[in-house]
């Protein structure tokens, strides 16, 4: 048998049967795949995370590019797929009908955006969005003052010593119709998936995590209630960007923490969002405390069905020698426990932090006391899917039936989610390509091939039957891809294959096919 090497795909010269009951026979493709390079693919990877407050350094983007690392100096956009910015909604919108977004509005908070923005796309990186509304532990208010001053019913908090805030009821009927028009116009600008990566939280609660939330009644008696109206509010206006909903114990509950108790209600309502087409989140590995059984629990159990994002809860510019009652020693072993977290639950995102002290802040606590981990994330964490052997036919006839054997792996531990609802548009294809511009002359979606069920450590066989149909005679180039049905089937979703094997477009050669 002689193998030839031909634009990056080892393709061996043997024929054997496809045995799909004719005499066709096949062509065997073998392909190595690319175990290292950063596939920036929909929710998957590192997120760098930034905000639009005083804390945001002006030259943000400039320090990142020239990082410090242990390695020397690198770009930390480089080994992302997601700037992640933060912000309140009195930030987003401090006037009504005015939002930090648009060329009219130009406070320095939206100038952060739109220089964020500006830089994210320059590097190739998608965005996302978490914010909240909450004042408490903040040193201003973090909803508009037209709410309020709209009849919302609030409540007042002191952060420190002597700054007091207030903050707006969510049961509160003037806040959920302020809150829904801000929602509409948010997606009107961001429910756009070529822009955004996803929506992280619902703002509700302290920290925006949706929990120790407090109601007008004074008790948790509206706590379904206000979940079903912001999960139906953000699943109505968010259509095409998954949204996630945080995954933690007392959710929407008016309990911050409670040793090791936990609500039971509370996985139940995680498992509503799920079913309204939420994706989930966590915002404490590491932390033993909070992040335990409980979490690693809910979360596992959801394994596979959706994606996870995955936040360490260990600060060092403020938890300082915190970390020795987890039994960390130094922040190295803190990384080395966020990964290993992250691992368990095969979390789909990791979260680069920032500090207008590159020093003081996480960013520079990964790349420096533990950069082997930035590395492995990439190489054994994100959903790193390729075909590793292919059977195609090299002739048919037109109008005949062929059959296509394929076999797929996935390197990471986390999965393609193209079984949630915003991801069902990417479908398995293949192709036939003109051998000349390499364009597709004729494409066929394999509805019963799912990308989200390749697991690492699972490949998964099958045996597509394709009907050679309005399709003319001549020669032709077989190729996969995983496209995206709303943009023309276009491929989508980059495979963990050398470059080099791949078309301008994105296509995987296979080989070659006369079609008599």
């Amino acid at each position: 048998m002689i193998a030839l090497l031909v634009a990056g795909t080892l393709v061996s010269c043997h024929k054997e049967p496809v045995n799909d009951g004719s005499k066709t026979e096949g062509e065997t493709v073998n392909i190595s795949p690319d175990r290292k390079r950063n596939l920036k693919n929909p929710f998957s990877g590192w997120f760098l995370y930034s905000g639009v407050g005083d804390g945001l350094a002006d030259n943000f983007w400039e320090a990142y590019d020239n990082f410090d690392s242990s390695v020397g100096k690198v770009n930390v956009s480089d080994y992302c797929t997601t700037l992640l910015i933060r912000f309140k909604w009195s930030q987003a919108e401090p006037e009504e009908g005015k939002y930090f977004w648009t060329d009219d509005v130009n406070t320095k908070e939206a100038q952060r955006l739109k220089y964020l923005v500006e830089g994210a796309k320059q590097r190739g990186l998608k965005i996302a969005f978490g914010f909240s509304l909450d004042s408490r532990d903040q040193h201003f208010n973090c909803t508009p003052q037209y709410v309020k001053d709209k009849g919302c019913k609030t409540f007042e908090t002191t952060t420190g010593t002597s700054t007091k805030v207030w903050s707006p009821y969510p049961d509160d009927p003037v806040f959920q119709e302020c809150y829904a028009k801000f929602i509409h116009a948010f997606a009107q600008q961001y429910n756009d998936p070529d822009l955004v990566q996803c929506i992280e939280g619902f703002g509700m609660g302290k920290w925006g995590e949706y929990h120790s939330c407090k109601y007008t009644t004074g008790d948790v008696s509206p706590r379904e209630a206000v979940f079903d109206y912001v999960c139906d509010l953000f699943a109505k206006e968010f259509t095409k960007v998954p949204v996630v909903a945080n995954g933690h114990r007392w959710l929407g509950c008016l309990t911050e923490w409670d040793g090791n108790k936990y609500d039971p209600d509370s996985e139940r309502l995680v498992r509503k969002a799920v079913s309204k087409g939420f994706v989930v989140g966590s915002a404490a590995l590491g932390m033993h405390t909070y992040f335990s059984t409980w979490e690693k629990g809910m979360l596992t159990s959801l394994m596979y069905t959706v994606p996870f994002t995955a936040e360490g809860g260990w600060v060092r510019a403020s938890h300082g020698g915190s970390i020795k009652g987890d039994g960390y020693s130094d922040w190295a072993e803190v990384r080395k426990g966020e990964y290993d977290d992250a691992k368990y639950i095969h979390a789909n995102t990791m979260d680069l932090r920032y500090n207008s002290n590159l020093g003081a802040g996480e960013t520079w606590s990964w790349f420096n006391e533990a950069y082997d981990l930035v590395e492995r994330f990439i190489q054994e964490g994100i959903y790193r899917l390729y075909p590793d052997r292919v059977v195609i036919p090299t002739s048919g006839t037109r109008d005949a039936t062929v059959s296509i054997k394929h076999r797929w792996l996935n390197l990471g531990w986390s999965y393609c989610p193209t079984n949630v609802p915003v991801y069902q548009k990417y479908k398995f294809a293949f192709a036939l390509l003109n051998p000349n511009t390499e364009q597709p002359a004729r494409i066929f979606i394999m509805d019963d091939v799912h990308p989200s069920d390749w697991h690492q450590g699972s490949p998964k066989e099958y045996t597509s039957k394709i009907t050679l149909d309005k399709v003319a005679a001549g020669n032709y180039t077989w190729a996969l891809a995983i496209v995206d049905t709303t943009k023309g089937n276009s491929p989508a979703i980059d495979l963990s294959v050398k470059t080099s094997s791949l078309t301008s477009g994105g296509w995987l050669r296979l080989g070659k096919i006369n079609v008599k």
